[in-house]
């Protein structure tokens, strides 16, 4: 394949994305998330005890959008919030009982994309990989300079 066709499918996929954000899921319970509060629960499921800064800078999110879906989060029961210990006014996140339900709902819908890929990325060599890595993170680099 060569580097523009990859390019092409880059694009595409960003297009596509981006399409799909904007339409809900409604999980077996009726509760309807948009996929930035499923990814929001995901990302505190992966990470316990994240931080609404390490998840702003990590995720290249602002901190109001952060804290503007963990409202709603919260309201709904599927997050948890505690002080963190090293002081100050950080607050450590973490999934409510609810929230892992949600979250391995989530993981299930996703299983038939996440499942061949992994099977696939298994193949591959660990110098391949980085090249994948360097190669999203060139594509990474010039999306933010657009």
């Amino acid at each position: 394949m060569e580097s523009s066709e990859l390019l092409t499918k880059a694009y595409r996929l960003i297009n596509l994305y981006n399409a799909k954000a904007k339409k809900p899921h409604t999980y077996t319970d009726g509760l309807v998330l948009y996929p930035a509060q499923s990814h929001m629960v995901e990302i505190i499921g992966d990470n316990e005890g994240i931080t609404v800064t390490r998840i702003a800078e990590e995720y290249m999110i602002t901190k109001g959008a952060v804290s503007q879906i963990l409202k709603f989060l919260d309201e709904k029961g599927l997050i948890t919030k505690k002080p963190s210990d090293k002081g100050g006014r950080t607050t450590e996140l973490y999934l409510s009982e609810e929230g892992k339900r949600i979250l391995a709902e989530h993981r299930e819908m996703h299983r038939p994309m996440t499942a061949p890929v992994a099977a696939l990325a298994s193949q591959l060599s660990p110098d391949t990989i980085a090249i994948l890595e360097k190669m999203a993170d060139i594509i990474e680099e010039n999306i933010r300079t657009l």
